[in-house]
């Protein structure tokens, strides 16, 4: 069977991000919440296993020279 893949790598600024509606946020973690209860784990049972269920986001601090914050599942 065929599968559509995903794969998003967003870096916003903190300021910018804190800018955006938390109605437009809560929106967004939404669809992607919902987008990741219908996905699948490729090949699942079998040696070649893939974990394509994955929705992560965290800080990343690494321009300031400091470690990131852990990930937080979404």
């Amino acid at each position: 069977m065929a599968l559509i893949r995903f794969n998003l790598d967003l870096a916003i600024p903190e300021t910018v991000y804190n800018a955006i509606p938390v109605s437009k946020k809560a929106a967004f973690k939404g669809a992607i919440q919902a987008m990741k209860a219908l996905a699948v784990k490729i090949n699942e049972g079998q040696p070649n296993e893939e974990m394509a269920v994955r929705a992560m986001w965290h800080i990343c601090r690494h321009d300031e020279n400091l470690p990131c914050e852990p990930e937080q599942e979404i």
